[in-house]
Formats: structure tokens, sequence, C-alpha cells
């Protein structure tokens, strides 16, 4: 029987867009499976789309041969690269597999849509159905829906409509979703409509607004956390998991009344010689080594005011190297709280779609 006091942590890249072996994009390919293999050790990675740039099989089998290297299980969404001049998507099928599908790990259901089955985007009669009876049987069963599709609904300059996409706006605001993520938009974004957190990750091949990497995102019960690694980073990787980013709170459920627990995990390929964080500007507290990968600790929280703070932390190696993470949290001690739309960072524009 899955245990679902553990974790699930996922790794997704960014859009590959893969063409040749020898250009940029496919060594950050490579440095993924690399830290996916040697040190983060994921419950699973799932590539976003836009794997290929042309559809072609020999860029299909360079995909193969990246993913042919992890260790780890995978999957791979439909983009639109992915089906250029191939409607049908038999390359992904053949090469791939399915183009949506959904499994079930320790109390949640990753579901994988295929939102290129029309353009710019859209989900067939079949897959809306398909989707809604996938969600019902999470709500039925008491896990919670975390959804993968390629097409990020708040992209600037591109509409996010097409058949079945009213569909799918019925279901996502009307169902309690845990989480959406999406790639497709070359650049990095956060945002919260009120109801649903959905994240964007920045594209591997022509990344905007920063170098490439990977999201990588923390599920445990209510707890949703995320950082993104860039292949510019050095250092322990740090991600805050409690209390839970503002930008990712939908609920009161989200919001501390009192004491803050702070919860951290960290990833390191060196020893680690501390562990430590603070609120505001406080004073910083030593964490305790819980199990594994985490750490945690307590920060009274009586003289923390009702309204927005953030938490800090940070871990340092026997080798002197930094890693940190910063959020802002929401606060009242009444426990009320209503998600006000938002996006992190605001974006204006894009060079592409």
């Amino acid at each position: 029987m899955e245990d679902h006091t553990l974790p699930v942590t996922v790794v997704v890249p960014g859009d590959l867009h893969l063409t040749r072996p020898d250009l940029e994009n496919h060594r950050v390919g490579q440095w993924v499976i690399d830290q996916v293999n040697e040190w983060i050790r994921p419950d699973f990675v799932q590539f976003i789309g836009d794997n290929v740039q042309d559809a072609t099989a020999e860029q299909f089998r360079l995909f193969r041969g990246l993913t042919d290297g992890l260790r780890v299980p995978w999957f791979a969404l439909v983009g639109d690269h992915d089906r250029h001049d191939d409607p049908d998507k038999l390359g992904h099928r053949t090469h791939v597999g399915h183009p949506y599908g959904s499994h079930v790990f320790r109390g949640f259901r990753f579901v994988r849509l295929d939102t290129q089955e029309a353009k710019p985007a859209g989900l067939s009669p079949g897959q809306v159905d398909w989707f809604r009876a996938e969600v019902a049987a999470a709500i039925g069963a008491g896990e919670r829906v975390v959804v993968f599709q390629h097409n990020y609904p708040y992209q600037i300059w591109e509409d996010y409509t097409g058949p079945g996409i009213e569909a799918w706006r019925e279901i996502v605001q009307t169902r309690r979703i845990h989480t959406i993520v999406c790639g497709h938009t070359h650049y990095w974004q956060v945002a919260n409509d009120g109801r649903n957190a959905v994240v964007a990750v920045r594209s591997i091949g022509d990344p905007e607004g920063g170098p490439p990497g990977f999201l990588l995102a923390h599920f445990r019960g209510d707890e949703f956390a995320m950082t993104y690694r860039s292949i510019a980073d050095a250092g322990p990787l740090v991600l805050v998991t409690h209390p839970r980013s503002r930008m990712l709170a939908t609920g009161p459920a989200h919001v501390v009344r009192g004491r803050v627990r702070i919860g951290t995990r960290v990833w390191s390929t060196r020893p680690l010689v501390v562990v430590e964080a603070r609120i505001d500007d406080g004073p910083w507290v030593r964490l305790d080594w819980l199990v594994r990968d985490e750490w945690g600790g307590d920060v009274a929280g009586g003289e923390w005011t009702k309204g927005t703070h953030t938490v800090a932390a940070q871990a340092r190696d026997i080798s002197g190297e930094v890693g940190q993470q910063t959020i802002e949290f929401a606060v009242d001690p009444t426990g009320r709280y209503t998600a006000v739309p938002g996006v992190w960072p605001p974006v204006d524009r894009t060079n592409f779609c």
C-alpha cells in the first residue's frame, strides 16, 4: 500500500525543441537527465511538449536518446511542434506513446492532456469526456488532481481558444484542481486565477527571461511547492514546502494562522553544514534534519501581523556554496483568505508564438 505521508517529487524540463545533437538545447537536455539521475532522483519526469522541433523521425530518435538515459519513470506531452505537418501525431505515437493519459500515485491523480487536438489549441469531445471522467473518479477516490498540458491558458499574444476549451474551463473552474503545469510559452510564469495555480515552465530551446532549466515540484497532501533550477545555478537546491507561497495559495487552508512551521527540502551533491530559515528580517533559525532530504522547525507566530510576510531558507554545504529560496506567504489569525488573481513575473512581450 502506498505511503501518502511521503512527498511526490516531479521534474518538468522546459520545451526542448530538439533538432541536432550538437546544439545547446540538446546539451541542456542531457544536463537535466544527469541532474535527475545523479542527485534529484524524482518520482518521475514529465516532459511538457515541444520535445522536438519539426516532428521528424530523426528528431524523435534524438529525444528518445535522452529519455533512454533516465533511471526514473517519464512521460511526455504533445506540443505544437511535435505534430508539425503530422496532425495525427503518428511520430509521437510511434516514438513516445499515446498523446494523453493519467496515473495515480500517493493520493494524486496526474492527468496528462493533449491540448493539440486542434490549432492553436483544442480537445476532442472524446478527450473532454475522458478528462471529466478522470476528475470525477479522482474526486470520488479522494485524490487530488494535477494537470499537465502543453498550452498555457494565460499566454500573452495568443488566444487559448478552440474546440473543447470552453468545456476545459468548465471542468477546471467547477472542480478543485490542485495544480496545472504547462509549457509552450518560452518564458517562466506563475499564474493564480483566484481558484487554480498555473505554472508555465521556461523553454530549453530558445528560452526567454533567463537561462534554461527545469521545474522541481513537490506534492504531499495539500502541499504544493516548486522552484526553478537553471543551468547557471550551483550549490544546494532549496525548496520551501511550508508555508505555501502566496502565489500558489488558492484558499483559506493555505494561510498561516499562528505559529509558523517552516518545512524545507534540500538536495545537495555534497554534505550540508547547516540549513536555516528566517521570517521577514528576523534572526536566522537553524532547522532540524527530519528525514531523507527534509528539514524543518517552528518559529513563534504571535508577532506576525495579518498580511503578507516572507520566509527565506538557505543551505550551506562543506565547500561553502549556498542555495536559497525566498517566498511570500499570507497570514491571518482568523484563517480567512480569498485569492486575488495575478501573475509573476509580469510579461508583456515575447518573440515566439
